[in-house]
């Protein structure tokens, strides 16, 4: 079954020129940014990835729990390293300026399609007593439901996944953090921990501190 591509763009020309380019390996769903309600149309027609021109749709689409895991590629007439900051910061997971190589443009979006599959395929992350889904972002300890934030979900989520290994701070402000990790502190990380520790007792038991590194799940 083809993956389907979102795009919005005002410029007729770039919609027909994406169009005419990715109809034969995807499905085209092509609107002009105007009058549109990108969530309304990403729910319809359930794309494998949004092309974009509108830093506005950017911000709506990833501020957005349910469509914010969808690779999202800005196409835009803007090119200083502030604009490709901004879409990023938004965000996005990649940048493309027009004119554009419509190799480079192709190889972007595989890559991107295939990257959410493989992580798809990997929706249960089982450790212990420990059951995490990654595609509904749930965690149950012993069969009960875990009232998590997003941010603590995220970080018993990435040491669960590394059992046994040593997750270094640094290394959960990059993954966890991304574009902010820089404004990120270690007590930030602690007081998260804390609260996974205090939600659920028996995660003491688990999450161990490795003094002056960071953190790791043992069972």
């Amino acid at each position: 079954m083809k993956s389907t591509i979102l795009v919005l763009d005002d410029d007729v020309s770039t919609r027909k020129f994406l169009e005419t380019l990715l109809l034969p390996e995807y499905l085209i769903r092509a609107f002009p940014c105007q009058q549109q309600d990108p969530i309304a149309l990403i729910n319809i027609h359930q794309p494998s990835c949004i092309l974009v021109d509108s830093f506005d749709f950017c911000k709506l689409i990833k501020g957005n729990l349910a469509t914010a895991s969808i690779p999202l590629i800005v196409i835009s007439s803007k090119n200083k390293s502030s604009d490709v900051t901004e879409g990023l910061t938004l965000g996005a997971e990649d940048f493309i300026t027009k004119p554009f190589d419509h190799k480079e443009l192709l190889i972007r979006i595989k890559s991107h399609i295939k990257n959410v599959k493989t992580a798809q395929q990997i929706q249960f992350v089982r450790v212990g007593k420990l059951d995490i889904d990654t595609m509904d972002r749930s965690a149950k300890y012993a069969g009960v439901l875990m009232n998590l934030t997003i941010t603590e979900y995220d970080i018993l989520r990435l040491l669960a996944s590394r059992v046994g290994a040593v997750v270094s701070r640094e290394e959960i402000m990059k993954v966890i953090w991304k574009d902010s990790a820089t404004e990120t502190t270690d007590r930030t990380i602690d007081v998260h921990i804390r609260s996974l520790r205090k939600k659920i007792p028996e995660l003491a038991e688990h999450i161990k501190s490795v003094y002056g590194v960071g953190y790791q799940y043992w069972i």
